[in-house]
């Protein structure tokens, strides 16, 4: 029987354009091919958005599987109107059932028009302080967890990168840190390898330094295989 998947991310697990994408990657190295993948990572969101897809989705559909790669603690997602008008600003994003307007990190796309920067600037007042973000985004994260065990689903669940630990000075700028990993977090089903780690120490992040090169990603899933709570 076909296996049904989901995945849950940003644009580290999203369609990349790559010559082989993260979904037959994990075909190759998980899965086999009688899977069917429901991919709702988008470019730029963040954990908010993770979670309430996770929650929407799940509410409507079986699942055999899921995967939740989580992204930077510096995003911030706000659930928004279908019809909000948001001229010139690709990140107002439904891949679901609701639409959300996210920031992108705490440089990130919202700075690129006025009323983004009206509607985000006072969640980054200042640039060195966003901690209030970083807790919303970690409760984000524990919400999704215990969504997924409450259901008794399948699942691990990792960050794209090292968030004590940033291998690399620009992936903290983008996408923050914090001091010590969140107690609040259940570590029973989670990776303890974050792929923007290991693609850093084996010459595998694109020019960004904050997205992976393909081959060396699917060396790293090579590396946690025997870690996954997915059975044929």
């Amino acid at each position: 029987m076909t296996k049904k998947i989901l995945f849950l991310g940003c644009s580290n697990l999203a369609e990349d354009k790559q010559e082989i994408n993260k979904e037959q990657i994990w075909k190759d190295v998980v899965f086999g091919d009688d899977v069917e993948i429901t991919n709702l990572s988008y470019h730029g969101v963040g954990n908010q958005f993770i979670y309430g897809n996770c929650v929407d989705y799940i509410s409507d559909h079986k699942v055999d599987y899921v995967y939740c790669q989580f992204t930077g603690l510096a995003r911030h997602d706000i659930c928004i109107d279908e019809e909000a008008p948001m001229p010139g600003y690709d990140y107002a994003i439904k891949t679901y059932k609701r639409r959300y307007l996210c920031s992108g990190g705490k440089v990130g796309s919202w700075m690129g028009t006025d009323k983004t920067t009206e509607i985000f600037m006072p969640v980054y007042w200042r640039t060195d302080e966003y901690d209030h973000v970083a807790r919303e985004s970690v409760q984000a994260v524990a919400g999704t967890i215990w969504f997924l065990q409450q259901n008794k689903i399948p699942f691990n669940w990792t960050f794209f990168y090292d968030i004590c630990n940033p291998a690399h000075p620009d992936e903290e700028n983008y996408d923050g840190r914090v001091n010590e990993f969140p107690k609040i977090l259940d570590k029973t089903h989670w990776i303890d390898s974050d792929p923007h780690t290991y693609c850093y120490r084996n010459n595998g992040l694109l020019e960004d330094n904050c997205h992976f090169k393909n081959p060396v990603y699917k060396q790293w899933l090579q590396s946690v295989r025997e870690q996954l709570d997915f059975h044929q």
